[in-house]
């Protein structure tokens, strides 16, 4: 379970099933959407949606909401790197510190005596969205076109719905609460428009991924901390200060660097 009652593996289901629903009943698509070039792939990404989705879950059940934050938008440095060495983007000194600080945020974000399964979450939330962002990034370079976006992330929705579903039925404890139909809907409705917003963003010319990319995740850092101290009542020690301060400090640097 996660907070206040709600199952976070039956949020999760729902809410990509939410996600899904809003892009099949609110967009067009075009009867060819099965034989593009990113269809197969991008099936494959809504079951590692569901997955890492999963690893960030049991990283904020082991290690808290703000380590949990911090691991999966720091992993904002593996799509810095892809643009820089895959895709041929610019890069400075400011970039380079930037990306050392946030290694370094990363590790004060675990809490004080971590055992080797508490830090096995919090590497794969980070690999996990960092790959989920740079993949985002390599097939709107080459291969999705903008009229294609809602098309592909409805696929990539449906498939981390149904990838969901599955391990939903392999478990015991298959009814769902309303809070957990509650949180998962408001999260479907979130998950979608943010990656919109994120494909988008990084088609624009001129605009790097290496900036867009932490510059959408320096709110997202510093709103889930003030939710933990807020709404969970989540005390954050000299450690997690310094990890939220370091993380906020690497993203500025790689938004300008």
């Amino acid at each position: 379970m996660g907070h206040n009652g709600v199952n976070s593996r039956h949020a999760i289901m729902v809410n990509y099933a939410v996600a899904g629903l809003i892009g099949l009943l609110f967009f067009s698509h075009s009867e060819e959407v099965w034989n593009k070039s990113w269809f197969l792939p991008s099936m494959a990404m809504g079951v590692f949606f569901y997955i890492v989705f999963r690893f960030i879950a049991k990283t904020t059940q082991t290690n808290g909401v703000s380590a949990a934050s911090i691991a999966t938008k720091m992993s904002v440095l593996i799509p810095v790197l892809t643009g820089i060495f895959l895709l041929d983007e610019s890069i400075s000194w400011l970039k380079v510190i930037g990306i050392s600080l946030g290694l370094v945020a990363v590790f004060f974000a675990s809490k004080p005596n971590q055992n080797i399964e508490n830090w096995k979450w919090l590497l794969l939330a980070f690999l996990g969205s960092g790959l989920i962002d740079a993949a985002l990034k390599l097939f709107q370079t080459w291969s999705v076109t903008s009229a294609e976006f809602p098309s592909y992330i409805t696929v990539i929705f449906s498939f981390a719905f149904l990838a969901g579903l599955a391990h939903h039925f392999t478990l015991p404890d298959r009814k769902i609460e309303a809070k957990s139909y509650f949180g998962g809907i408001m999260l479907g409705l979130v998950n979608f428009a943010s990656l919109i917003f994120i494909l988008e963003a990084i088609s624009l010319p001129n605009w790097e991924s290496s900036v867009i990319f932490p510059i959408n995740n320096v709110g997202i850092v510093a709103l889930s901390s003030l939710s933990a101290l807020i709404l969970f009542k989540e005390n954050l020690d000299l450690k997690g200060w310094l990890s939220v301060i370091l993380a906020l400090c690497s993203i500025c640097l790689l938004s300008f660097g």
